[in-house]
């Protein structure tokens, strides 16, 4: 009877809700009846085994997205496991039964906690097309299961090297911007030093906290801060900056000329880095370049490592539960697995910290696909965990197939008022 279920196609009106497991218990019910009259019954064990995959089903929809493309290939998939279950009762007890293997494969791809961005159109492709052969060719042969799996698992090794792929480069990116960062603020770190409380024009404050900025950011990037390179570079800003200050400072052609070349090499054109020169030299009294024309330019050119330096708004010190979160995130080993919740229909994200700097406290999420998703600072990963925006997913490894199932024995044993043991298996 389930046989001939199976090869009919699965018609659903706009609107019309998916088939259960209950309805197909019933039309196969339906079918035993009119084939053999009206007294016609499922045998004890068929009716629990029915029982069974309609509480498994709906343990596993509420993990499954409803508008996951995943809904429709369990849905197709109903039948083929009825029959696998009905003649093996080996799929309740066994974690590694091949149907119960596509179940998980097939479940798994569309989790509550994946995103839009999550889901790889590849694997969902692959999922489609081994259901399809499955329900074409399921008769009762668990190899047909078997093959399917074979063909999902290389799909999802595929696409797990290349999600290691994407995380490396994102992870080499982070640092890279990581590193720009702290240049940045090494290099505002020098120049206020060497400024100590002397105040030079504003447009010239202006130009070193601009493009004598760059230059020695890119110096610190490039060399480090005990190199010769940099030593050079923060003895040219103390000569700007006492050339600058003292009005009867004869101007300084010679630190003219190595600003200039300075500049060309962190990028800005001949006229502009000339320009520049002549104001924090004072070589040239009679500029080429207005004031206001320079600051245009500066205005238009993004700056080197702006971006990665950028800081927020100072925050309130932390409270005791937002430190103790703090010091949580700063001992988590590279990989945890975070849950963020999304609004107020309490929807959560899944997202895996990938990688982070105890120097700047600067954190990576990617997804499942290795792709970058979200960037915190560890204090504000913090202060999300104290407030039950956010927490380390800690529940079991297990899969999902195994989570809905050790569910359904817990509401058996809540109907049958029996205690909870702890789970051990997917047996009963």
């Amino acid at each position: 009877m389930l046989g001939s279920l199976q090869s009919l196609p699965l018609a659903r009106a706009r609107g019309q809700r998916r088939r259960t497991m209950q309805d197909l218990r019933e039309a196969t019910l339906a079918r035993l009846r009119a084939e053999h009259g009206p007294a016609a019954a499922l045998p004890p064990e068929h009716e629990d085994a029915f029982d069974l995959l309609s509480i498994l089903y709906q343990e596993i929809g509420r993990q499954v997205r409803g508008d996951a493309p995943a809904q429709d290939l369990l849905e197709r998939l109903q039948v083929p496991l009825a029959r696998a279950a009905l003649q093996d009762q080996g799929f309740f007890v066994a974690e590694r039964h091949p149907a119960r293997e596509l179940l998980n494969s097939v479940a798994e791809s569309g989790a509550t906690w994946l995103g839009e961005d999550d889901a790889d159109p590849q694997l969902v492709q692959r999922l489609e097309q081994v259901v399809q052969r499955v329900v074409e060719a399921y008769d009762g042969d668990p190899a047909v299961f078997e093959l399917a799996n074979q063909e999902v698992q290389e799909q999802q090794r595929a696409m797990l090297r290349k999600a290691e792929v994407s995380e490396r480069r994102q992870v080499e990116a982070a640092r890279g911007r990581d590193r720009l960062a702290g240049a940045k603020h090494q290099a505002d770190a020098a120049i206020r030093a060497c400024l100590a409380g002397r105040r030079p024009p504003q447009f010239v404050q202006a130009l070193l906290n601009q493009a004598w900025a760059d230059v020695l950011t890119l110096t610190a990037l490039r060399h480090g801060e005990d190199s010769p390179e940099w030593r050079e570079r923060t003895a040219a800003t103390a000569r700007i900056v006492e050339v600058t200050c003292d009005p009867e400072a004869a101007p300084d052609s010679a630190l003219g000329t190595q600003i200039e070349a300075a500049l060309r090499q962190v990028g800005y054109h001949e006229d502009e880095a000339g320009a520049i020169a002549r104001r924090l030299s004072r070589s040239e009294d009679d500029e080429v370049t207005s004031r206001t024309e320079l600051t245009a330019r500066l205005k238009a050119r993004a700056r080197l490592g702006e971006d990665a330096a950028r800081r927020s708004e100072p925050l309130p010190p932390r409270s005791a539960g937002e430190q103790a979160c703090y010091d949580q995130v700063r001992a988590l080993p590279f990989g945890t697995w975070f849950e963020f919740s999304l609004g107020a229909q309490g929807e959560v994200r899944r997202q895996r910290l990938s990688w982070y700097s105890p120097v700047t406290d600067h954190a990576l999420f990617v997804n499942t696909r290795g792709q970058k998703v979200a960037e915190h600072s560890l204090d504000a990963l913090a202060r999300m965990m104290a407030a039950g925006q956010a927490r380390v997913v800690t529940e079991e490894r297990s899969r999902l197939v195994d989570r809905a199932w050790h569910a359904t024995l817990r509401l058996l044993r809540g109907l049958a008022g029996r205690a909870e043991p702890a789970p051990s298996g997917a047996g009963a």
